[in-house]
């Protein structure tokens, strides 16, 4: 059911990382910031964004009040999410998130590897036009580099 989700080139994304990604969420966050996405994020990540010079939304987690993640999901808010969850609210916060994102289309991921993948391929996108190649085109390729 999650699988398909389009890569967005724009809009906003939501950042909710646990405290022992923060440092590492930096510059992942800040090539997206600088692809022009604007960055929403859970109140102690915005914080820590904000004080490294990203800008950085606050957004309510679900268990904090209304309109919380959740509810932006749904209202269409939200174009990708980031989300490594911990703690004694991630478990019923990440379920719910999990669920909305799947349910509206949203592209998600709870990995900062698959976070920077994600960045790299829209810089890919952006830079040229996507193209289909077979399996034996991409063969020919790498023999005639070697």
């Amino acid at each position: 059911v999650a699988a398909g989700n389009k890569l967005p080139l724009s809009g906003r994304i939501v950042v909710t990382v646990h405290d022992e990604d923060k440092e590492s969420a930096i510059p992942i966050v800040r090539r997206f910031h600088e692809q022009g996405f604007e960055i929403w994020a859970t109140s102690g990540t915005a914080r820590y964004l904000q004080a490294r010079g990203i800008p950085a939304t606050p957004v309510l987690k679900v268990h904090e009040g209304r309109p919380h993640l959740v509810d932006h999901l749904i209202s269409g808010d939200i174009d990708m999410l980031i989300n490594t969850p911990l703690g004694k609210h991630a478990q019923y916060d990440d379920y719910a998130i999990r669920r909305a994102a799947i349910q509206h289309g949203i592209l998600y991921t709870t990995t900062l590897s698959a976070a920077s993948a994600l960045c790299d391929a829209l810089i890919g996108l952006r830079s040229r036009k996507p193209e289909v190649r077979s399996l034996q085109d991409w063969m020919m390729l790498e023999t005639q580099t070697v």
